[in-house]
This record gives structure tokens, C-alpha cells and sequence, in this order.
């Protein structure tokens, strides 16, 4: 209730100042609806149509929305990359935990605060992807050309711990060439490492370099050490 009444306070000093850099006509067509703090719609240009931007002149609003956007997927998802290392090495670590109320019930209140990092990385980027979606349409009518790469659509089945991926590789390099092959005729098969881990290389082909750096993260800890600012 706390984090909501912050919430709304803050969305009131927003609609308190919006005219200043907004048309009037924007605050008409922007009724305060009656729904939680969180689900609020601000008013930005992603939050109105191509044709609606074009006639209320929001283009240069508009420029300004998706330099913002871009940069903020790029946060997340390097903060997304953070919550999932660290998860993955406090799973690894929980396993090699000797038995004990105490100890595990600590290391599962580690992982859940983590899963928790994951989930809301993940809503974040997907937001933000579905808001420059939406402000591309027409982009080329002000010349802005948008350079997304190496962004792209985040599914939730990308959103795979490192050791998942790594338990995965293994499993089917035991169990051979021939049975992958045949799963993967199936639809099944050895899961690639998701796109966004694979920015981190210079050669994201390299299955040898990706199978030794994550086996690092892992079992070393270094994701512990990078991520405790998440706390």
C-alpha cells in the first residue's frame, strides 16, 4: 500500500506538469481513469496512435520517446542478464548446501528475491518493446532511422537461468549426435542460449566460448560479486 501511495503522488506531480511540454489538446484526449497507480497511462506518444501523434505534433516528442526507450531496453535487459546470473549461481550453490532447515531455507529466500529481479527485468523490457513498436510506426516520415540492433522481441521462454542452458548442453552432448538430431526433427533438441546472453561476445556462434565463459559464471560466482547492487 506504501509503494502505491508513492506511486500515485508521484503520477499527481506528473499531470500537474504535463502542459508544460505537452499540447492542450494531448491533456483532452487523456481522461485520469480510475484504475490502480500502476496500470496509469501517462500520456506519451507511444501511448497514442501514428495518426493521432501526427495530428496532435508530437513528432519531436516522439523522437525524443524513442532515444529514451532504446536506452531503457538496454538497461534492462543488462540488469535482466544480472537477476538471471545470479539466480543461476545461488541454484548452483543451494545444491552444494549440506542439509539443514536453516541453510536452505535462507538460499530459498535468496533465489525467490531473485526470480522476483527476473520477473520484473522482464516486464520492463517487454513493455518497452511493445511502447517502440508502437513509435516506429511512421518513424520514417521525420527521418529518424532506428538502430535496435542487437535488441529485439523478448519471449518468456528466453528468459532461461544460465544453468538450465548449461544442464541442457550437457544432457544432449551425452547423449549424442544421432538422438539430437532425431529430437530435433521432433521440435525438440538442445536449446540455444537466448539471443540477449549472446551480445555479450564478440562471436555469439562460438558455442565453445559460450560453454566456457558460462560454465564461469556459474561455478565461480562473478554474478554474485556484480550483482549484489540488486539488494
Amino acid at each position: 500500500m506504501e509503494a502505491q501511495r508513492k506511486v500515485a503522488k508521484a503520477l499527481d506531480t506528473w499531470f500537474d506538469n504535463i502542459s508544460d511540454f505537452m499540447p492542450a489538446e494531448v491533456l483532452e484526449e487523456l481522461p485520469r481513469a480510475e484504475t490502480p497507480p500502476e496500470k496509469e497511462i501517462l500520456g506519451l506518444p507511444s501511448d497514442f496512435p501514428y495518426s493521432a501523434r501526427t495530428r496532435l505534433g508530437l513528432d519531436t516528442l516522439t523522437k525524443t520517446e524513442l532515444c529514451l526507450r532504446i536506452g531503457q531496453l538496454h538497461d534492462a535487459l543488462g540488469k535482466l542478464r544480472n537477476a538471471l546470473g545470479l539466480k543461476s549461481f545461488l541454484v548452483r550453490q543451494k545444491k552444494r548446501l549440506a542439509s539443514g532447515q536453516g541453510p536452505l531455507l535462507r538460499s530459498e529466500t535468496e533465489i525467490s528475491r531473485a526470480g522476483r529481479q527476473v520477473q520484473k527485468w522482464k516486464v520492463v523490457y517487454q513493455r518497452g518493446w511493445e511502447a517502440l513498436t508502437r513509435l516506429r510506426e511512421g518513424s520514417e516520415s521525420f527521418g529518424m532511422e532506428i538502430q535496435l540492433r542487437p535488441l529485439r522481441e523478448l519471449r518468456d521462454e528466453d528468459c532461461i537461468m544460465l544453468s538450465e542452458w548449461l544442464d541442457d548442453h550437457r544432457l544432449w552432448r551425452e547423449r549424442g549426435e544421432i538422438a539430437e538430431v532425431e529430437a530435433r526433427e521432433k521440435g525438440g533438441g538442445r536449446r540455444e542460449l537466448p539471443w540477449f546472453w549472446k551480445t555479450q561476445f564478440e562471436n555469439g556462434e562460438d558455442t565453445g566460448m559460450l560453454l566456457t565463459t558460462v560454465q564461469t559464471w556459474t561455478e565461480d560466482g562473478e554474478w554474485y560479486i556484480f550483482t549484489v547492487s540488486l539488494y
